[in-house]
């Protein structure tokens, strides 16, 4: 059984759907599944489905959700995943049936290859590292824990990228990489290390004057949208640029992303 967040969520074994119900459903299993081993208190469920405002009948529903949870897993196989605690429920989740961890053991494989000086072989694993990404994480789900939870696992995956592209940038695939730089830029226009990135594709491809742009435009958003400068890195790259030297610290060691902090939750932890 493989429980996917790195897109919307569901679960299937084998390749087979698992249903999970509507929304109520699906937002308790999100809570359930990014907690994964830990024992959820009920409350804290019906947080989630219904925020500030929970009817009279919410413990009651929760439970019914989880009872219609448990059917469906029971058909597909795997019963006995959804425990009960004294304090709520608690789903036990191996970390090779959550697709998100096997994400991080992935980054993590490809880091001791850069390590190893294999960078092309680096490169290779995070790719399919990032093809576990089927669209956002956890898409479709409008829950306040849940897209807290979802923009965390967004961050896991931007640093992912990021660090791929250092990588094939080393490889010297700058000229492969502008298109998508670009792309990516026009999604997160104020990541100020991507814009440094398609920068340095389109300089070391000879398209300075288009790398100036690329600066020139993002400083101008940073001043109208949020009142600030660009950081220390575009700044110092487009000297770089400009003096026509590309400076050694544009070909540091990696960067790689840390593992993704779980969600503070420590009043609810119990031994098991």
């Amino acid at each position: 059984m493989l429980f996917h967040v790195l897109g919307p969520l569901h679960v299937t074994v084998k390749g087979t759907p698992v249903p999970v119900g509507g929304r109520r459903s699906q937002i308790i299993l999100a809570i359930l599944t990014l907690e994964a081993n830990w024992a959820v208190p009920l409350d804290r469920l019906v947080d989630a489905v219904w925020g500030a405002s929970p009817p009279a009948s919410a413990r009651t529903q929760i439970r019914i959700c989880v009872s219609a949870l448990r059917r469906a897993f029971t058909e597909a196989g795997a019963p006995d995943l959804i425990e009960t605690h004294h304090s709520g429920y608690r789903l036990r989740l191996p970390p090779g049936e959550l697709d998100s961890t096997v994400f991080e053991a992935e980054v993590a494989h490809a880091r001791t290859l850069a390590c190893e000086g294999l960078t092309a072989e680096a490169v290779v694993a995070l790719r399919h590292a990032l093809t576990r990404w089927s669209g956002p994480a956890l898409a479709g789900l409008d829950c306040p824990a849940v897209e807290s939870a979802a923009r965390r696992l967004e961050e896991g995956r931007l640093r992912a990228v990021e660090e791929r592209v250092r990588l094939e940038l080393d490889l010297g695939r700058h000229e492969d990489l502008v298109g998508e730089l670009a792309e990516l830029v026009r999604e997160h226009p104020f990541r100020e290390h991507l814009h440094a990135q398609l920068m340095l594709a389109l300089y070391r491809s000879g398209r300075t004057a288009e790398a100036l742009a690329v600066y020139r435009k993002i400083r101008s958003d940073l001043a109208e949208e949020l009142g600030v400068d660009p950081g220390a890195e575009l700044r110092g790259l487009e000297q770089t640029i400009l003096l026509g030297v590309e400076a050694q610290s544009d070909r540091r060691p990696p960067r790689w992303p840390t593992p993704l902090p779980r969600t503070s939750r420590t009043p609810y932890r119990t031994t098991h």
